[in-house]
């Protein structure tokens, strides 16, 4: 049940407090901008630089905040108007979200040009709203590739950046305010800063519980962090509690089989292992091989080697993170189980490793996890086995599509 939502710790409105409190120091407060080029790449290291602000051409009055905390600025940006308090502070955001966004900070924190006639207004206006809804996408498309990543403290200003966007373009109560709350709610959860990945979570839990038209997916999210959370003030129970709404709201919007739902079982077979409950981690943990592995055996009979809509490039990250945390367990967990199953289950990881590797374009390290499966099936399972025989045709399909890329550079060489 949806315990979480009407408890005396969520149910009440929590203290919105100002960012800086939210934010938790270094790392957490991300500008707006994107000094990428259109075609997505970055602009080099050394192309901006954060200066000491220059007090004469400074407006009277003006006050200039820390991006990062909040506090009174000393540096700003060399080419865009953002100000911090310390060069490590400026490192933080350039790293996590200035490299990509600063000339349309440029565009979106200038002086409003002189515009004469209403109609050119209301364009000038429609063309900037345009630019923040661009930038909110980015925004959290980068934050979430940070927190799969690991790298929490790079995942915060984008995540911080993609909220102050969310509000410019929603609305400071509307539900499309959720996601961000729950990527800064995990990127402090990966950070260890618990109260303040709770205040984030209770925002959201907030906005969800004026809005009930909320999506499962969005509920999956919530339930999944607040399981995150529990699980690292060692609330085991309470974690379980969360990862089964997790599943169940996720199952309501994806279908039980579907890849979007394996993230779910794989941290409830976390909880599990981290409670030394070895058998239920071992079987949730099957069950997200499994799910991965149906996905990509159906992808490898049936396409010719393009990527489907089905998938984010950020999930498949996230499942290669997820299935070698596995097969990492099974092989420490196997190394006093010498019995065929046992390396048959490690294999099994390999096997769908490989596969995802092949579906990210990584062939050479897909070749290697499948022959090293398949080493394993011939030696206990057998050469008739269906895994045997799976296992040797995406092989085989991968030395075609190899000869058939060889040749076409030979061509492409020789024309």
């Amino acid at each position: 049940g949806s315990s979480h939502f009407g408890s005396s710790h969520f149910g009440s409105r929590p203290t919105v407090l100002p960012f800086t409190h939210l934010s938790g120091g270094l790392g957490h407060f991300s500008s707006l901008a994107l000094s990428r080029d259109r075609s997505g790449d970055l602009l080099p290291r050394g192309a901006m630089t954060a200066e000491p602000i220059n007090r004469l051409s400074k407006a009277k009055g003006a006050k200039y905040c820390c991006e990062i905390t909040g506090a009174p600025a000393t540096l700003v940006c060399s080419e865009c108007p953002v100000y911090f308090a310390t060069k490590e502070h400026f490192d933080v955001w350039w790293r996590g979200i200035g490299n990509l966004i600063a000339q349309d900070i440029v565009v979106l924190r200038g002086p409003p040009k002189m515009i004469g006639s209403e109609e050119e207004r209301h364009r000038r206006n429609e063309e900037l709203m345009g630019i923040r809804k661009e930038l909110l996408e980015l925004c959290t498309e980068t934050a979430q590739k940070f927190l799969v990543q690991g790298k929490y403290e790079l995942a915060v200003p984008g995540a911080l950046q993609s909220l102050k966007f969310a509000i410019e373009v929603h609305g400071s109560e509307a539900t499309e305010l959720v996601p961000s709350y729950l990527l800064l709610a995990e990127a402090n959860l990966g950070l260890r800063r618990l109260k303040i990945a709770e205040e984030f979570l209770s925002l959201a839990n907030w906005n969800i519980l004026k809005h009930p038209q909320a999506g499962s997916s969005m509920m999956s999210n919530l339930q999944r962090n607040f399981g995150r959370l529990y699980a690292a003030q060692q609330r085991y129970n309470e974690a379980l509690q969360a990862f089964a709404t997790d599943i169940y709201h996720s199952s309501l919007e994806f279908g039980p089989e579907n890849l979007r739902s394996a993230p779910s079982y794989f941290h409830m077979g976390r909880v599990f292992q981290s409670h030394q409950k070895s058998d239920r981690a071992a079987a949730f943990y099957a069950k997200v091989v499994d799910v991965y592995q149906k996905f990509l055996e159906a992808w490898m009979n049936e396409s010719s080697g393009e990527q489907v809509a089905d998938i984010t490039a950020v999930e498949v990250e996230e499942a290669i993170e997820i299935v070698k945390h596995i097969t990492d367990y099974r092989e420490k967990r196997n190394e006093d189980d010498c019995s065929d199953m046992a390396r048959v289950e490690t294999a099994e990881g390999r096997y769908t490793l490989g596969l995802l590797q092949v579906y990210t374009g990584d062939l050479a390290a897909g070749g290697e996890n499948l022959n090293a499966a398949l080493e394993v099936f011939l030696a206990t399972v057998g050469v008739d086995h269906d895994k045997t025989k799976a296992c040797q045709r995406h092989l085989e399909q991968l030395e075609k599509r190899d000869a058939a890329e060889q040749s076409l550079q030979e061509h492409v060489a020789t024309a």
